[in-house]
Formats: C-alpha cells, structure tokens, sequence
C-alpha cells in the first residue's frame, strides 16, 4: 500500500516535468521567398536578369517582383503548394487602344536554391492571340 500510494504521489511530478510539444509557426512560402539571378529562355529570346520574390497578402500566394517574369514589369502571383507553386491564369493589360494585354500562366518547383519556372505568354490584341512564347526561366537564390 506504501508502493501505491508513493507511485500517486511521484507520478504527478513526472507529468509536470512533460512540455507540451510546441509546433513552431512555419509559411511554405518562406522557402520561396528572396533575391534570384534569373536565366529565362523563350521562344523568341534569352535573356539574364535579378528578380525578387516576396509574400502577397493571401496566405498561399507569393509574387515575382520587379521586374516580373519575361521582364514586364507586371507582379504576377503563383499559389503555393509544398514545393511547387501555379500560376494561374492572369491578364495584364497594356493598351487600351487597340487592346493587347499579356496572358500569363504555368507552374514552379523548387529543388534546394533552383527555383525552376514553367509559363506561357500570350500576347493578345482585340480578343485574338497575336505571340504566344513558352518560357523556362531557371532562378537561382542569392
């Protein structure tokens, strides 16, 4: 009865000597997130430029910034999902008058600092396609 009644007593120490496992906060895009020496290589060109990556407000999303893919100038945004990101469908105007705007779409995946990317550029004028140029820019983390 002894035995019994110590073991109740010492058990209740053993469990407070136990932390709670804490799972630290963790944002999949922060692997994606930072500078990148970019070799795009189109259809119709190849070209060497620095680009920036960084977090959009949603949860999921991260932007290619300036100066965006196929160097536009336009931020265009993929959805994260592990270590691959979609870019879905996205329209950036450029003329009113006649109408052209781009068509942006593809997909990333991410292997170690080699971020490779894979998208398509439609160049549309008054609702037809006039260019289109498939695209592979291979980025490079600083």
């Amino acid at each position: 009865m002894k035995k019994f009644i110590l073991g109740l007593c010492i058990t209740p120490i053993l469990f407070t000597a136990c932390e709670k496992d804490v799972v630290p906060d963790y944002d999949v895009r922060d692997e994606y997130v930072g500078d990148y020496q970019v070799t795009d290589a189109c259809d119709a060109s190849f070209n060497n430029y620095d680009l920036t990556i960084f977090k959009a407000n949603d949860y999921d999303e991260i932007v290619f910034g300036w100066p965006g893919l196929y160097e536009t100038g336009m931020e265009v945004h993929a959805i994260v999902t592990g270590m691959k990101a979609v870019i879905p469908l996205q329209d950036f105007y450029i003329s009113d008058f006649p109408e052209i705007f781009y068509e942006f779409s593809g997909s990333a995946s991410l292997e170690g600092d080699t971020l490779t990317v894979d998208y398509t550029v439609l160049t549309i004028q008054e609702g037809l396609i006039i260019d289109e140029n498939n695209c592979r820019a291979t980025m490079i983390r600083n």
